[in-house]
């Protein structure tokens, strides 16, 4: 019950007043909840909640309620259709329509900013690559990309091959069920329009996509060479092995990375072996995997061969196989095949030499590259990075098998042999000299750092004095 007063007359000094009523007493139905708009109760409950009275007219029609329930409703179930459906392709277990590269698109968002988003692949290349012999136009990078991605401290094995060599790189899969990244040297004719040359790369394809190993594992990158091919078919040159190895590196896509021979018939677990030297790796440091391979005669069989390291040793003891450094004897290289049968941990190798090219493991980035100068000289490879710091350390229990009949290069022709060892002479002094420089002007020269160059530089520099002693000699005879 209400009621009302008024302010007190001025002349009267006494409050009226009103009489109560049926209304105020007993308000109707449809009255009740409303206070009379003169009341002080009806003046507090306005002035906190107060709204438009057409706004509360509108609001309460059923018309309104239904579309604006309608809508909340609408708007919650396509949220959570949304939702899930996100949630569902961040798993690729539940994905059910074409596959969604999520790296591929994130790497674009991120590098939207970036210019050279514009540049060709090749255009590209052709920048990184400026002081490189060849024509970076017949460079295809990730010709063909594996369909299952590494991990990034996999290791992948850098291999370079031919189409002669294909079975091997079949093998080589198959062997090693990981990461590999392969360039392969395709002479073709000067015409890339060519009937041969593209009954090749149809070939090529077809024989990547149905084998299963290549197709998982194998990253290929294709280098055209324009004019290696006759229109007969028949294959004049190759070349380019150093620069093949370097961009095999360049695109490998994880942290570790191993330089192997295509033509490798078996190596132990190797990539679970190093997962415990990663710390060696990391500083710089190089991994020899040892290579034993069958005594070069005629006749030797290579189909059979032992699988664990004391097999390994009664077959070296019996003289049916070797540990194999390419430019010495078996077992007298320096790999030491002494020092590997009792080791039990990784050891230096003890005598360095400058024509020691083994099958070496290291990181992907922070080392030198091998010398593209030459045509094929692995040893090159070693070299730099050996004067760079990069001490050798030998795995104890890891090996790899080849046949030993193979060539330690791809070069042809007795000329070409005395051309590349003609520029190893200059090149061996120069990068000492070049090295030794580096290190003098960063002030490291003193360190342990320097060791290998000053060791390297005194036997090449007196190699050098001895070349032309003998050559003052010969020609005073002259």
């Amino acid at each position: 019950m209400s009621t009302r007063t008024t302010e007190p007359r001025p002349h009267g000094g006494l409050f009226h007043q009103r009489k109560p009523s049926l209304t105020t007493i007993c308000p109707p139905p449809d009255k009740r909840p409303e206070k009379r708009r003169n009341s002080s109760q009806y003046t507090i409950i306005r002035t906190n909640s107060y709204k438009p009275a057409w706004f509360t007219k509108i609001s309460n029609m059923p018309v309104i309620k239904l579309v604006g329930w309608t809508y909340i409703i609408i708007c919650f179930c396509l949220s959570t259709i949304h939702l899930i459906t996100s949630f569902s392709l961040l798993d690729p277990n539940a994905v059910r329509g074409p596959k969604i590269d999520w790296d591929k698109i994130l790497l674009e968002k991120h590098q939207s900013w970036s210019t050279l988003e514009e540049i060709s692949p090749e255009m590209r290349s052709s920048k990184m690559f400026s002081k490189s012999a060849a024509n970076n136009d017949f460079i295809r990078p990730y010709w063909f990309t594996a369909s299952i991605k590494p991990s990034k401290d996999a290791l992948t094995l850098n291999t370079v091959l031919t189409l002669k060599d294909w079975d091997y790189l079949i093998q080589l899969a198959e062997l090693y069920e990981g990461p590999i990244s392969a360039a392969l040297l395709l002479p073709s004719t000067e015409n890339l329009n060519n009937e041969i040359s593209i009954q090749q790369l149809t070939d090529i394809r077809n024989d990547y996509e149905t084998t299963v190993a290549l197709r998982r594992h194998v990253d290929i990158h294709l280098i055209l060479q324009p004019g290696g091919l006759t229109e007969d078919g028949t294959t004049i040159a190759t070349g380019s092995y150093q620069e093949s190895r370097n961009l095999a590196r360049l695109f490998s896509r994880t942290e570790f990375v191993a330089l192997v021979p295509v033509a490798t018939l078996w190596m132990t677990d190797i990539m679970d072996s190093i997962k415990k030297y990663h710390d060696i790796l990391r500083s710089g440091d190089l991994l020899i995997l040892p290579t034993f391979g069958f005594p070069n005669y005629e006749g030797v069989e290579t189909d059979l061969w032992p699988i664990d390291k004391q097999s390994i040793i009664e077959w070296v003891e019996e003289g049916q196989l070797g540990l194999l450094d390419y430019n010495y004897e078996l077992n007298n290289g320096p790999s030491s095949y002494g020092t590997w049968k009792d080791a039990k941990d990784p050891y230096l190798v003890p005598t360095y030499e400058f024509n020691y090219g083994p099958i070496f493991i290291s990181t992907r980035l922070n080392h030198p590259w091998c010398e593209e100068r030459f045509e094929d000289h692995l040893p090159s490879c070693i070299y730099t990075k050996y004067l760079a710091g990069a001490k050798l350390w030998v795995m104890p229990n890891d090996y790899a098998i080849r046949t030993g009949q193979e060539p330690s290069d791809t070069l042809e022709s007795l000329q070409q042999k005395k051309n590349q060892n003609k520029i190893a002479r200059k090149y061996r002094i120069e990068q000492c000299v070049f090295y030794a420089r580096q290190f003098d002007q960063y002030g490291v020269f003193g360190t342990e750092k320097a060791d290998h160059v000053k060791q390297e530089c005194s036997i090449a520099l007196s190699s050098l004095q001895k070349q032309k002693m003998i050559s003052n000699i010969l020609d005073l005879e002259n």
